[in-house]
């Protein structure tokens, strides 16, 4: 899941250098380097709001969007998404592109798209530029079996309505900039928040060195799987536990390591967090924050965006708790057409005794076939307080079934 994060990251941080530099007055740059101001927005409804419903992928909040008046998309809605990009799937294959130019992000070349029609549910967005990238040149995804969505989207929403992660009922809320919240009471949280680069910021408290609470600044971004994501490189008060464990990922930079731990503290306007789960994204640059908050701890709350007024509204959930979870079974694995790749196997863990490789498929969990649409649950299993699951994998070998045993690899 961290791959994702960075890789959108990196993405975009890497395209606003290329288009400062690049400083040239075509159409789809200049709608870049805006956060696409010569677009258009229109509110279709007769109400002041709607809804849109969502599902869980990979920890990703997937929305289904129309796209240049093409089937219905699956992109990610990611607070953290400064432009719109479109990846090329099974699914965009077909879509009709009007590429102005290619601009190069660390050897690799992706689009720059203008006159984009981008539906979302009730509100229409065109003469949109966005950016296009080709599966050959797209370290996210290694082939199609693997491209389960399509692209993220961000910005381009906010910037011009007001959007609620309803987390309890899996469901967007968007509201014309004129429609009073309806999270505006006594349960509810107000903090500033800060734009920079077309990325929202908000200040969260953690304890330095010497266990004293300071504030720093952190990206929200619903695009984001996990809890909490830092780099402590990016502040000398701070130093990441010595007790982790290491992942890794791949980018446009390449192969990046990734360490898990639990912090002490993490304190998100009145709601405070002990031994929360988080990792140091060691690849991670930002000169306006240290780290961001992800979705592991967002769907604790009901989230109000309210770029206008320089506002997030954060609202307790039915799901609210102050346990924050880890990995207990040494594999890492993300979402494939027939059901889990393993990208990653932890050396010494019970899941390498069993014999389990990079690129297996794992097919069955506890007796239940992976699909779509429960990846996400069963996927979770792997971080539950049970003994052990039930996995069957498919190799080169054939198929294999066997209980897996859960550990914890953080103590609590």
């Amino acid at each position: 899941m961290t791959k994702h994060v960075i890789l959108l990251i990196k993405l975009i941080a890497v395209l606003s250098v290329v288009l400062v530099i690049v400083g040239c007055s075509a159409k789809g740059i200049i709608n870049l380097q805006s956060g696409n101001a010569l677009a258009s927005q229109k509110w279709l409804s007769k109400e002041q709001s709607f809804k849109l419903p969502f599902v869980w992928h990979d920890g990703h909040i997937i929305i289904e969007v129309d796209v240049n008046d093409t089937e219905s998309l699956r992109l990610a809605f990611d607070s953290a998404a400064s432009a719109t990009v479109i990846f090329e799937t099974p699914r965009t294959q077909t879509l009709q592109l009007d590429v102005e130019r290619q601009l190069e992000v660390q050897s690799s070349q992706v689009n720059v798209v203008n006159n984009g029609i981008i539906r979302v549910g009730d509100i229409e967005l065109s003469e949109l530029t966005f950016i296009h990238v080709p599966i050959e040149k797209n370290p996210l995804f290694h082939d199609y079996d693997t491209a389960y969505f399509d692209g993220a989207i961000g910005y381009d929403l906010l910037n011009h309505f007001n959007v609620s992660v309803l987390y309890a009922e899996q469901s967007l809320q968007f509201h014309k900039k004129s429609a009073k919240s309806e999270f505006n009471h006594e349960n509810s949280t107000t903090l500033p928040l800060s734009v920079h680069g077309r990325i929202p910021y908000v200040n969260a408290r953690l304890k330095d060195n010497d266990g004293v609470e300071a504030d720093y600044a952190f990206i929200i971004d619903t695009g984001a799987p996990d809890y909490v994501y830092l780099n402590e490189k990016l502040t000398d008060k701070l130093e990441f536990p010595n007790d982790y464990f290491e992942t890794h990922t791949q980018n446009f930079d390449g192969k990046q390591v990734v360490e898990t731990s639990r912090i002490d503290f993490f304190g998100l306007g009145d709601s405070e967090f002990e031994n929360v789960a988080a990792h140091n994204l060691l690849s991670f640059e930002d000169p306006y924050g240290i780290g961001l908050i992800g979705s592991g701890l967002l769907r604790k709350f009901n989230v109000h965006f309210n770029y206008q007024d320089e506002s997030i509204t954060l609202v307790k959930n039915k799901f609210f708790s102050h346990k924050t979870d880890i990995d207990r079974s040494g594999l890492v694995m993300e979402p494939h057409r027939l059901g889990g790749v393993i990208k990653q196997v932890a050396k010494n863990s019970h899941a390498a005794e069993l014999g389990f490789t990079e690129q297996a498929i794992v097919k069955e969990i506890n007796g239940k076939a992976i699909t779509e649409d429960n990846f996400d649950e069963l996927r979770r299993l792997f971080r539950s307080d049970a003994q052990s699951v039930n996995v069957c994998w498919q190799t080169n070998g054939g198929t294999k079934c066997g209980d897996l045993k859960l550990e914890d690899r953080i103590a609590l």
